[in-house]
């Protein structure tokens, strides 16, 4: 049996949100600096009207500036605006069949959950944290450091054998 506390706080969220939409900001905003990119140097060879080619170049830039300044820090406003007293308290029980999972904020008992590991969609493990998925739209972010009972390698040893490929971990051996 493993047990876990997990804050459910800005720094919690904060994290989660930069590992499952990190990748696709990342990704969105490059290929449009990318899009941007090209067509600036395609007009500047065509020999277009110099307003052309430096609306591009300077779009790219400014996307590639909010990528990697201003994407974060936006975050980090909206998610201390969204979660202002509503910090929750996650307590995890991990068995051989499942989980159970109990919500608290403060004395009050907010939600309270039994989860199968055969109803896991998937599970990501990071340095910081593992991600679980239950379906496209509900995830919950269990942090490594919340354990209180067993250890984080054991608990990944679980996943592992529970949920087979839809384990995923993205921590390197050490």
């Amino acid at each position: 049996m493993f047990v876990n506390e997990t804050k459910n706080d800005m720094k919690t969220n904060l994290s989660a949100t930069l590992h499952t939409g990190g990748p696709i900001m990342a990704g969105a905003c490059g290929g449009m600096s990318a899009l941007f990119l090209v067509l600036g140097a395609v007009l500047l060879v065509l020999k277009a009207d110099v307003f052309f080619y430096a609306f591009c170049f300077a779009a790219a830039a400014l996307l590639l500036l909010f990528l990697f300044f201003g994407y974060k820090p936006m975050l980090k406003a909206v998610l201390k605006k969204s979660l202002a007293g509503k910090e929750e308290l996650h307590r995890f029980v991990f068995r051989e069949d499942g989980f159970e999972m109990r919500s608290e904020r403060g004395e009050q008992i907010g939600a309270r959950a039994t989860v199968a590991y055969a109803d896991l969609m998937k599970a990501v493990e990071y340095a910081d944290m593992w991600i679980l998925w239950l379906d496209r739209s509900t995830v919950l972010a269990v942090a490594r450091g919340g354990m209180t009972q067993g250890k984080a390698e054991d608990l990944s040893v679980l996943f592992g054998v529970k949920l087979g490929e839809r384990f995923v971990s993205h921590v390197r051996a050490r």
